[in-house]
């Protein structure tokens, strides 16, 4: 098992993610600090005859977070009509999407190989016979409902949840301060956390300096990073917390 020797690892996805990947950081012996940057929260989206229609139209359902697995479920639950789901063909944008619908009894008929939007975008080529219906977050940023248009496929996008940003009290950047690593699981996170701290000097020029280094779950939230020009020291393979851990328990032999 990894040995995170004591490090203090910050958290900064949604409250519900941190929660689970605290135990994760703790059984590794590392110091869990839980400081969201981003709010997850159900959007309110009403099952009216045209997204009744679409739903029943579509082909293939494509999710890219497990936030909206979560929530879309949670929709079509209300509307009876959980059934009608399992028969259509459903892909999934990383191992932690595709538990997300396997906790709800779904099949997972696609999974791209790199668990990303290039990689589906590299790798897809399953057939499609109708609309592709991708349940999704405020700010998706929606590389691939592009590239299936482009391809000249219909695809149709339902907001069902929203990513919003919390408090940042003066406790939170205390922690920031102190940290060893702090981990990003978004651009959205990365924005918000610009955003906290763009007036803590002390703490920009730390983590320039390399004192607290910044570990990134992949290419997309990196680019994110570096455009707010903070460096990314830690970049695992393969995109979920468990090999996170692993990099970070890496870098430190």
């Amino acid at each position: 098992m990894a040995s995170l020797n004591g490090m203090k690892i910050v958290l900064t996805r949604d409250l519900r993610s941190s929660v689970q990947d605290r135990k994760l950081i703790e059984n590794s012996g590392g110091i869990p600090v839980i400081t969201p940057m981003i709010r997850i929260e159900p959007e309110s989206v009403t099952l009216d005859g045209q997204k009744k229609r679409e739903l029943n139209e579509s082909d293939w359902i494509i999710f890219t977070s497990k936030h909206g697995v979560h929530y879309f479920c949670r929709l079509i639950e209300e509307a009876g009509l959980k059934d009608l789901i399992a028969l259509k063909k459903l892909g999934a944008v990383g191992s932690k999407t595709a538990d997300a619908l396997e906790q709800e009894g779904l099949p997972v008929h696609y999974i791209p190989p790199l668990y990303s939007a290039a990689s589906f975008k590299g790798d897809f080529s399953e057939p499609i016979d109708g609309p592709v219906l991708f349940p999704q977050g405020n700010l998706s940023r929606g590389e691939i409902t592009e590239f299936l248009r482009g391809k000249g496929y219909k695809c149709i996008s339902w907001t069902v949840y929203k990513n919003t940003a919390p408090d940042m009290s003066a406790d939170l950047l205390n922690e920031l301060r102190t940290a060893d690593i702090i981990t990003f699981f978004s651009p959205s996170a990365a924005e918000r956390f610009d955003q906290a701290i763009e007036a803590d000097s002390q703490l920009i020029s730390k983590i320039r300096q390399g004192l607290i280094k910044i570990a990134s779950v992949g290419p997309t939230t990196t680019e994110a990073l570096r455009k707010i020009a903070l460096p990314v020291h830690i970049e695992p393979s393969e995109y979920t917390m468990e090999a996170m851990i692993e990099e970070i328990a890496s870098s430190l032999k």
